[in-house]
């Protein structure tokens, strides 16, 4: 049921979104807020798509708005891509979690860290290096680390609250537009329909984003979502409905997980691969972090415990 702060909020008069197939049937997309003279690009997608960028950035000449700040949710390849870029030809500020601090500045580690975590278990590959690390710029600074709480004002009157949507990495944001009732997101809804699992690294705190999420659109402060892959949400109770589906598959994964471990004590590759295949996913490197993450959960809560390498449950 539509919330009634949410009736008659259909159009978005200071939201402006460019986008482009990536791949066969997935979207890549950034925004821009704007005010009456500066604007915000959230995210710079990756090398690759500079046709996205010169349409932003035509599109703020054609408002003689300035770029003021460019607002990474997150450090992947596929949102700062083209940070240098833009950078360089506007001058803008760059906003991001402190945590994608050294991924954004440098590629070597973005592309170690986030592809080659366990190099045991995922080589790199001409492939990996194509699809993640040849799109990624030049490295930048983060000028303005921001978690979650700060608001940023656009000509000093647009009112855009910093939303914390952890989870799918350890840090990452979205951005509310309060007077739009519109959230912005990057990844923290989770793509489920891809051949590969999109992922998250930690899921208690995934958990806790997606029920924030939730609460925002409960209470009436957000009527819509945007974000850089899935189709624009514009009614609350299609929110709500995602939002359960990842909630969902959060659990039926964790359960899967703690099922493997139970049957025999299992190695990281041996639960990696055994959920992938009952998922019908590709067993790539997103999946295995997100194995890793369930784990790790597990661990915390004492169900299960590692040695050398294994892991087998607790007695209870």
């Amino acid at each position: 049921m539509r919330p009634a702060l949410c009736e008659g909020q259909e159009i978005m008069s200071k939201i402006k979104s460019f986008e482009s197939l990536m791949g066969k049937e997935n979207f890549l997309r950034v925004h821009v807020i704007f005010g009456q003279r500066e604007a915000i690009l959230v995210d710079t997608a990756m090398r690759g798509y500079e046709h996205l960028i010169e349409e932003a950035l035509a599109f703020l000449r054609s408002q003689q708005m300035s770029l003021a700040w460019i607002v990474n949710t997150h450090a992947h390849h596929d949102h700062i891509g083209l940070n240098y870029l833009v950078q360089h030809q506007t001058g803008a500020r760059i906003v991001s979690h402190p945590w994608g601090k050294r991924w954004l500045a440098d590629p070597d580690i973005n592309y170690r860290e986030f592809v080659l975590e366990y190099p045991g278990l995922i080589k790199d590959t001409p492939a990996l290096r194509h699809e993640v690390y040849d799109t990624l710029g030049e490295g930048t600074s983060l000028d303005i680390g921001v978690i979650g709480g700060e608001h940023v004002y656009l000509d000093g009157a647009t009112d855009i609250e910093i939303v914390d949507t952890s989870g799918h990495v350890a840090g990452e944001i979205g951005l509310l537009v309060i007077d739009e009732q519109t959230l912005i997101l990057g990844d923290a809804l989770v793509g489920l329909t891809l051949p590969m699992f999109h992922g998250y690294v930690d899921p208690l705190r995934y958990r806790e984003t997606l029920q924030r999420i939730r609460d925002l659109v409960v209470t009436g402060r957000v009527c819509r979502l945007l974000s850089s892959h899935l189709p624009l949400f514009q009614d609350p109770d299609e929110i709500l409905h995602a939002v359960s589906l990842r909630v969902n598959e959060m659990e039926e994964i964790h359960q899967l997980v703690l099922e493997r471990i139970g049957q025999q004590p299992s190695t990281l590759r041996d639960i990696w691969l055994s959920v992938s295949k009952l998922k019908n996913k590709q067993a790539e490197f997103r999946g295995l972090a997100m194995v890793a993450g369930h784990i790790a959960h597990l661990q915390f809560e004492r169900r299960v415990a590692e040695e050398n390498g294994t892991y087998r449950l607790l007695d209870s």
